[in-house]
């Protein structure tokens, strides 16, 4: 590529006028890849008399670029062999996977390297990577440190699936451009001070599923470009002194733009976050929280609290979620109620999860507020799961104006009341299990008739039945009572040696001979 940028340089210098961009372009199409057969530019310049000598040194110094590019692509592959096929490994399955590539759009060099599953300790790897390296994957191995690699061009480093335990201080001081670097699933527990202190440009930070127990005071400091930070799965994280009543950006030196964070099952029962940043998602499934927190950035767009510990979702908990476009409260455990006008807030909400709330019984019928029209992009709400029984009918307008609506798994009473539900024009896949004659049917295949109320109030029925048993019982006792004989009836029996209950003695029958 080198190459090609001294070309260009020597273009815009010797050509003029309308032919530049001409030649620019024409010398940009050459790939990386390609051999060099002839080279021409369309110069005015250059065709006059007086540039003939000056011509045929910009040949010469083009032949010679060209040939330090092909001695710089001859020392890339004994690079790539020398890592990825090293003489100890070859033709065996520990040797790495290595691609070289062109990225678009200039054709610049690029070496993945896939280095996952060969049981590689740290001691197994070199610490030079091979020129270009741009992604390394050493994923599902046995490294019980990180190693130290040193690379310049170095944008991916996957390292999941370990066994690392400690990340030192200056660990990636070699590797500076790293953008993505990913920690999951190993047994890290403990990040040392600087331990990302020369990652200025890394964007995604992935540390879930870990062991960490306490995390040092500004140890993100460093990353000023972060886009992405991945705490999940680590238990213990609430062992951490001020994470759940300090602001978590403070606390840990995080860059107010970052976007997305994930605090999956790290037993908060509390979180901070400031109001004045960029956090478009933030993902708190699986904590201990009782509430939905009070401070959250303004900017949030997706909300996750599921498997959490509410109750009841109220307003006071969602009149900070005015932004907030995907909202997923699923499989929680003691959720019984959405109360009223609980989702009013939530005025740019455009996809809604209630799954697998076993004991979500109860939504109020102005749960949306008494205007239901106030939030026009919703088009998802999903129920499935849940131990709702019916709908108020005040939900209709929003329910008709969604794409989906899921109602498998959900108990419906299918009365008089929940008759408008069979209007929708979308497939619910909603089924009855009251009452016992509709009980499993759906509701696309249950007639409009069929939603029926009783005429009489369950508790009026179950009076009159037992009073109708109580009833007839009693007239039996009656009729029983007035088919006795009148009078005094004595029973006497005769016991004795002529009584007829005196014992009888049975012989066997003796054989007669003839």
């Amino acid at each position: 590529m080198l190459t090609h940028t001294y070309i260009v340089l020597i273009s815009l210098f010797f050509c003029s006028g309308d032919k530049i961009m001409s030649a620019l372009v024409a010398i940009l199409s050459i790939r990386l890849n390609q051999r060099y057969k002839s080279f021409s530019i369309d110069c005015p310049l250059l065709r006059s008399k007086s540039s003939k000598k000056m011509l045929s040194k910009l040949k010469i110094l083009i032949i010679l670029l060209i040939t330090s590019e092909v001695s710089l692509e001859l020392l890339q592959l004994n690079e790539v062999e020398r890592f990825c096929y090293p003489e100890l490994h070859q033709n065996t399955r520990k040797s790495c996977e290595c691609i070289e590539e062109s990225d678009p759009p200039w054709g610049l060099r690029a070496v993945n390297i896939d280095c996952s599953f060969k049981d590689f300790l740290t001691s197994d790897l070199s610490e030079v990577l091979p020129l270009f390296s741009d992604t390394l994957h050493l994923n599902w191995n046995a490294l019980e440190t990180i190693p130290q690699l040193s690379s310049d061009s170095l944008r991916l480093l996957n390292l999941m699936h370990n066994n690392i335990s400690l990340v030192t201080s200056n660990n990636f001081a070699k590797v500076k451009n790293l953008k993505e670097l990913y920690l999951s699933w190993n047994s890290i527990r403990i990040i040392e001070p600087n331990a990302f202190g020369e990652l200025n440009s890394l964007q995604t930070l992935d540390l879930s599923h870990n062991n960490l127990h306490i995390l040092e005071f500004n140890i993100f400091s460093p990353l000023k470009v972060l886009d992405s930070l991945y705490l999940s799965w680590n238990r213990n994280l609430n062992n951490t002194e001020g994470i759940q009543n300090i602001d978590l950006y403070a606390l840990f030196g995080i860059n107010d733009n970052l976007r997305v964070l994930r605090l999956q099952s790290c037993s908060l029962n509390n979180t901070i976050l400031p109001e004045r940043v960029a956090l478009q998602e933030l993902n708190l499934r699986g904590n201990a929280l009782k509430r939905i927190p009070e401070l959250l950035p303004d900017t949030l767009e997706k909300l996750d609290i599921s498997d959490n510990l509410l109750e009841t979702l109220q307003d006071v908990d969602t009149k900070q979620l005015t932004h907030v476009r995907e909202f997923y409260m699923d499989d929680m455990p003691y959720l019984t109620t959405i109360g009223e006008k609980a989702l009013f807030p939530l005025k740019s909400v455009e996809k809604m999860s209630f799954q697998n709330n076993r004991r979500l019984k109860a939504i109020h019928e102005l749960a949306f507020g008494a205007n239901a029209t106030h939030s026009p992009s919703l088009h998802s709400i999903i129920f499935r799961g849940s131990a709702l029984h019916s709908f108020n009918i005040t939900l209709a307008r929003i329910f008709h104006q969604l794409n989906v609506l899921d109602l498998n798994g959900v108990p419906l009473r299918c009365d008089c009341q929940l008759a408008w539900l069979k209007d929708l024009t979308i497939e619910t896949n909603g089924r009855c299990i009251q009452p016992p004659r509709l009980r499993g049917l759906s509701l696309r295949s249950i007639r409009s008739k069929d939603f029926s109320c009783e005429t009489w109030p369950r508790w009026l029925t179950s009076i009159i039945i037992f009073s109708l048993i109580v009833v007839c019982s009693l007239a039996i006792y009656l009729i029983v009572i007035g088919l006795r004989p009148f009078g005094a009836v004595v029973m006497r029996r005769k016991i004795g040696a002529n009584s007829p209950y005196a014992r009888v003695t049975i012989e066997p029958n003796r054989q007669e001979s003839y």
